[in-house]
C-alpha cells in the first residue's frame, strides 16, 4: 500500500507540474493582440493628507502669547506645536501641548476655525503641564481667528492671542 501511495502522489505532482509549466509558456492567447507587450500597472500617488488645508503641510511652534492675565511665558519655553490634517473629509488640527496631543476637528470659514470635536491623548502629566493643556482646551472651545503671514501664524479669540512660527 505504501508503494502505491508514493506513486500516486508522484503522479499527481508531475501532472500538476506539467499543467502549471504550460501557463508560463508564451503562445497564442485568445483575445490578445500579437506582438503587444504587457505594460506595468501604474498607480497615482495619493495627495499628501495636509495639502489644501489651513496650514498646508507645515508645523508651527508657539513663541509667545498672552491672555487676560498678561504674558503667557510657557508658550515660549514649553511651546505648543500645531499642524493640520484632512481625515474623513474633515480638517483636524493636531495640537501638541507640553502634556498631550489634542486632535481638534474644526470647520474652516474664511479666517475662523470653529471646533466640532476634540480628543486628547492619554499620556501622563504633571500638574503644571496639565494646566497648560486645560488652557489650550479652553482656547479651542470657542472660535479662533487665524492669520498666516510670511511663516507666522497668529491665533486669537477672547481667551488669548498666540504667535507661532513655522518650524
Amino acid at each position: 500500500m505504501q508503494g502505491s501511495s508514493f506513486w500516486s502522489v508522484l503522479g499527481v505532482t508531475m501532472a500538476c507540474t506539467l499543467l502549471l509549466s504550460g501557463c508560463a509558456q508564451s503562445g497564442n492567447v485568445p483575445g490578445a493582440t500579437p506582438g503587444a507587450s504587457i505594460q506595468p500597472l501604474t498607480t497615482q500617488q495619493p495627495e499628501p493628507f495636509c495639502e489644501g488645508g489651513p496650514l498646508g503641510c507645515s508645523t508651527f511652534t508657539s513663541v509667545r502669547g498672552s491672555d487676560a492675565t498678561g504674558d503667557v511665558a510657557w508658550l515660549g519655553t514649553q511651546p505648543l506645536q500645531i499642524s493640520s490634517t484632512h481625515v474623513n473629509g474633515e480638517w483636524t488640527l493636531l495640537v501638541k501641548t507640553p502634556c498631550n496631543v489634542l486632535n481638534v476637528e474644526v470647520s474652516v470659514q474664511d479666517d475662523v476655525w470653529a471646533m466640532r470635536s476634540m480628543v486628547a491623548s492619554a499620556m501622563g502629566r504633571r500638574e503644571l503641564e496639565g494646566s497648560y493643556e486645560g488652557w489650550t482646551v479652553k482656547l479651542f472651545e470657542q472660535p479662533v481667528h487665524w492669520n498666516l503671514d510670511d511663516g507666522v501664524l497668529t491665533l486669537s479669540n477672547s481667551q488669548a492671542t498666540i504667535e507661532l512660527k513655522e518650524s
